[in-house]
């Protein structure tokens, strides 16, 4: 059955499900987040002052947009090029996750 699957759609579903679980973390603790800081206008955000839709759903909303853009070119390519991807994809979207956490960390300091 496997013999049947070429290692670029591999890949590129591997990378799919990676992404998923990424941005399922970013939104959902953006969402927790939004709750938590009802009547709060303003939140802290990269050393400043944001609207707190801003200052919550920028980098999920973002890294979406970057996810849409790493699949379709997860698809494009041949072996060599999938991989590479493949690579980018499997870094990105833990660090991503990571660094939204690290925003809200101090998005929800009173």
């Amino acid at each position: 059955m496997l013999d049947s699957v070429s290692w670029p759609t591999i890949f590129a579903f591997v990378g799919d499900a990676m992404w998923v679980i990424a941005l399922a973390i970013m939104f959902g603790a953006s969402r927790h987040a939004w709750g938590q800081t009802t009547g709060r206008e303003k939140l802290p955000f990269l050393g400043g002052q944001m609207s707190r839709g801003v200052a919550l759903w920028f980098l999920p909303a973002a890294a979406f947009i970057a996810s849409l853009w790493l699949a379709l070119q997860a698809r494009d390519g041949d072996p060599d090029t999938a991989m590479i991807v493949f690579g980018v994809r499997a870094v990105s979207a833990p660090l991503l996750a990571l660094l939204h956490l690290r925003w809200l960390k101090d998005a929800l300091r009173p």
